[in-house]
């Protein structure tokens, strides 16, 4: 018995670009019912199921943004996808906020079609698999910003559209997009990790777009899969554009090439600041910025979680699998700390208090916590002491690597986030690192 064929329903109002992707569509093994307005689409999704709709934005008895909200509503499992005029990509990126999978632009490039549809379709077979959700911790408890993150987080599973995560450092933005990564269509392939803050301004171009023997770039390391970008408005403003590029075109052309190298990659961006006052600042090309803003997540933090703050202790207590709770006066201690570093100061802490405690409870005792009088004191300490006869390089040396070590400890060593609150280049702490001997 031979398989059953995906199915297709397809609307357009000019019969020869209906009849050309209907046969395209054929030849690809599906089966397709094609209609020429939303009357009649509509009334062919009451009469038999489909796995996918495109549907061109221009229709003669409305248009296409009103067919994805119909969909969205009626039909919420299947994918559904755009045809838009090239000029017109401002609204196809409505339409992926109103829920679309993706869209393509005409003169419609046949490979993008198909590789849409493989993540249309990988995407229903991923639905109906038996899924095991990743523990996320900010996810934690039943107070508003976790039902908010959840709705959003259920939306954004059936979409390829760019995604942008905002939040305060140490609130697990890398860990939100690895979520995204592992329920869409993308999930058997590369997640790749970008921080611009890595890579001095010189080296940009070869990390990014160039390949060689010795080393892949990262844009070719994600093909087919998500690129997530920290610290995008580091890069410079003409690599800016060619990443626009790429996103538009899904190919670019590098430099000791003559044809274009054919990509398809998702996007998340991460970030401490909202894009648009990056752009105010004339940090981020106001074009980049319109076309990677369709879908937002801003993760709250720590200290607006009161309401949650038990299940979130609970959930990493749970993660570390040592049978241990929190005593009533370990958790009024916790609860008075202010978290400057968020989710990950507190599973830093608690690792911590789970390998101290000596008994299945963990008190005051063993809650160790990051605090700035402490360190402001061994400074203090350091500056009573005075030089001495030690040489100025030696004593400068001692007060640095202190410095550095107290921002690696809050930031769980982190070494770009400690880079951050030191207000100095990744390269730099490295650097220094290796010099002043901390490991």
């Amino acid at each position: 018995m031979s398989e059953t064929k995906p199915k297709v329903i397809l609307i357009d109002d000019e019969a020869d670009i209906r009849h050309l992707l209907t046969m395209t569509l054929i030849q690809m093994k599906l089966d397709v019912v094609s209609c020429k307005d939303l009357a009649e689409a509509k009334k062919a999704l009451k009469e038999e199921p489909f796995d996918f709709c495109l549907t061109d934005l221009r229709l003669p008895d409305g248009n296409g943004l009103e067919m994805v909200s119909y969909c969205k509503k009626h039909y919420p499992e299947m994918p559904i996808a755009v045809i838009t005029a090239y000029s017109s990509t401002e609204k196809a990126i409505e339409a992926m906020k109103l829920g679309a999978f993706d869209f393509l632009s005409k003169p419609i490039d046949l490979n993008h079609l198909r590789q849409l549809l493989k993540h249309a379709f990988k995407f229903n077979q991923k639905r109906q698999e038996p899924q095991k959700d990743t523990v996320y911790k900010v996810l934690a408890g039943n107070d508003k910003h976790a039902e908010n993150l959840r709705q959003k987080l259920n939306k954004v599973k059936g979409s390829q559209a760019p995604v942008v995560i905002i939040g305060d450092p140490g609130t697990e933005k890398e860990a939100l997009a690895k979520i995204i990564h592992q329920q869409s269509s993308r999930a058997d392939s590369p997640l790749v990790y970008l921080d611009f803050e890595a890579h001095p301004l010189e080296d940009q171009e070869d990390v990014v777009f160039l390949n060689s023997d010795t080393r892949t770039s990262y844009l070719s390391q994600a093909d087919q899969g998500t690129l997530v970008i920290s610290n995008l408005h580091l890069l410079s403003f003409p690599l800016q554009k060619r990443l626009l590029q790429l996103i538009e075109d899904k190919s670019f052309i590098a430099d000791d090439q003559t044809e274009p190298t054919q990509l398809d990659i998702r996007i998340i961006v991460c970030s401490e600041v909202h894009l648009s006052e990056l752009v105010e600042k004339g940090l981020l090309r106001e074009d980049l910025y319109f076309r990677i803003n369709v879908i937002n997540f801003t993760i709250p933090p720590l200290r607006e979680r009161e309401e949650a703050f038990s299940a979130i202790i609970g959930s990493y207590l749970e993660d570390f699998k040592t049978g241990k709770s929190l005593s009533p006066d370990a958790l009024e201690k916790l609860s008075r700390h202010t978290f400057p570093y968020n989710y990950r100061e507190m599973e830093n802490i608690l690792f911590k208090a789970t390998t101290l405690a000596t008994h299945d409870s963990i008190q005051p005792d063993d809650i160790i916590l990051m605090d700035t009088n402490k360190s402001t004191k061994a400074h203090h300490d350091i500056e009573a002491a005075g030089r001495g006869d030690k040489a100025l390089d030696q004593y400068l040396e001692e007060i640095e690597k202190q410095e550095i070590e107290k921002a690696l400890e809050q930031t769980r060593w982190n070494r770009t986030e400690a880079a951050r609150l030191l207000k100095i280049s990744f390269r730099t702490i490295r650097y220094k690192m290796k010099k002043l001997g901390i490991q």
